[in-house]
């Protein structure tokens, strides 16, 4: 498959995105099962690139991804939320 798709997982993660030989890969949104996102670019199945995080609490981190190490990521506050 290649172009814009969609893929559902059995653990009830979804990726939404471009894809390459079934592989994600270009601009997408992975979402965990937990509820967690990640929207930002893939290479072969890894986050790569400039990319956001946003956790289950609703924590947003934006930063360099590449592939499980994320550098100098910026923590954004939760609207309504003071910091400690």
């Amino acid at each position: 498959m290649h172009g814009r798709g969609s893929l559902q997982h059995p653990s009830g993660a979804r990726y939404e995105g471009e894809v390459k030989g079934n592989i994600y890969h270009g601009a997408g949104t992975y979402t965990f099962s937990d509820g967690s996102v990640y929207k930002g670019h893939f290479h072969k199945n890894r986050f790569m690139g400039v990319g956001t995080f946003i956790d289950a609490q609703g924590q947003v981190w934006t930063g360099e991804f590449q592939g499980k190490e994320a550098l100098g990521l910026k923590m954004q506050p939760i609207q309504g939320k003071e910091a400690a």
